[in-house]
Formats: C-alpha cells, structure tokens, sequence
C-alpha cells in the first residue's frame, strides 16, 4: 500500500501561505516520473549530507552534495553543493571525518537559504543516496527548524538496498555481511573512484557512479521502469 500512501500525500493541498519555494516544490511534484516511466528517461538526484552526527533529531548538516543523473548518465555540469552556517564548531569526530573545520562553516550560507537552494534543485526527481532515509530525514529537519510544515516527497532509492537486492536475489537474509554493502565495499567491488570520499559532494559523485553499475545489473534482471526500480 506503500503507493497509496503516496498519492494520498501528494494529493493533500499545499498551504497557500507557504513560502514561494515550497510552492514551487509542490508544483514540481505533479510533474514526478510515472511508475511506467523508462528508467532512461527518469530524472534522478544523488545525494549525500555530511553531518554533525547520527542524531537525526540533534545533530545539524554541515554540507550538502547532489549530482543530476538523466538519460542515465551523470551530469557533471548539473551538480548542487554548499556549506551549511554554524553557530558553534563541529565535534572534533566530525571534524576528522569531514575535514570541516569551524572557520569554513562559519563562511558557509544560512541554513534557510540551503534548505532552499536544495528543495530547488531536486525538484520532483526520484532521490538516490547511500542509505537515503537518513539524509532525507537530516533535510526535513531542516525544514521543520525553518517552520516548513511537511517534508520531502519525492521517490528513493537506497543503494546499499538495491545492490542486496539485486546480488542476493536468492540468498538467506542471515548470512548477509552489512559490511560488505558500505559505499567503500561497493565502490571497490564495482571497480569505481573513491579519491574524494567522506565530503558530501564526493559521495554523492561517488554514489551516482554505483548508480549507473546497478541500473546495467538491474536491466539484465529485467528492471526497466521507475515502477520496478522504486517499490
């Protein structure tokens, strides 16, 4: 029933008191790809957050990085990419992992003027990402500190699901190694860069590569719509 929820979602009205951008997002949503929609016709959106930490409640985005896929292709000039304002220094955890240092942070755009910027650039298009729920949770959190009453609707896909899902079409679940489904694991079994890992751009170029290696595995299993591929 998860489709009719969706369509519930998308046909409830949009406050007309909202802010321009959200606006513009709904409209954008009427627009999405079909579940009949050729998957190489789909418009799709890789992205990643890189963040404080893994309290989706009380950690905030320092950056945000998305890539546009069409014709499936990556586009390499349609890419989106800021840093998100700090109040405060990141933890020194996060400072290790992302390279992020308080200085830049502080230099970054407001978090309102990023939220905005982001919503902009996605569109309607079927969102990708590296264990997906958690960054799209990260935005919508976003939304809510910025008095956004709703949040992203758009279709996901999860990478990391999708290649158990074409790998181990018959395996048992028990013997799954989740380890073996991280973005470096997948990136070194399919072959594919990772010179620029753990900022949020780079994993999001990172993460359409493995994409494009899993849409080619996903045909030869005979997934051709957006319908096959989001369910």
């Amino acid at each position: 029933m998860e489709w009719f929820r969706r369509l519930m979602q998308d046909l409830q009205p949009t406050n007309a008191s909202a802010p321009a951008f959200w606006l513009r997002y709904a409209d954008a949503l009427k627009e999405q790809a079909s579940g009949k929609t050729p998957l190489a016709e789909a418009e799709l959106v890789v992205f990643d957050t890189e963040t404080t930490g893994l309290d989706r409640r009380q950690d905030r985005v320092l950056s945000i990085g998305a890539v546009r896929v069409r014709g499936l292709q990556v586009l390499v000039s349609d890419t989106f990419e800021c840093l998100v304002q700090q109040e405060g220094a990141p933890t020194n955890k996060s400072a290790e992992v992302h390279g992020l240092l308080s200085k830049q942070l502080e230099q970054g755009i407001p978090e309102r003027e990023a939220v905005e910027q982001f919503v902009g650039f996605i569109g309607g298009a079927i969102l990708v990402g590296q264990h997906v729920a958690f960054d799209i949770d990260m935005v919508n959190q976003m939304l809510r500190r910025q008095g956004i009453n709703g949040k992203l609707r758009n279709r996901s896909v999860d990478t990391a699901k999708l290649a158990i899902r074409l790998e181990r079409r018959h395996a048992d679940s028990h013997t799954l190694k989740p380890a073996e489904y991280s973005l470096d694991a997948l990136c070194d079994r399919y072959n594919l860069p990772t010179d620029d890992r753990h900022t949020a751009s780079g994993d999001a170029f990172a993460t359409a590569l493995l994409l494009l290696k899993l849409l080619a595995l996903a045909k030869q299993r005979g997934i051709k719509t957006v319908g096959e591929l989001v369910r």
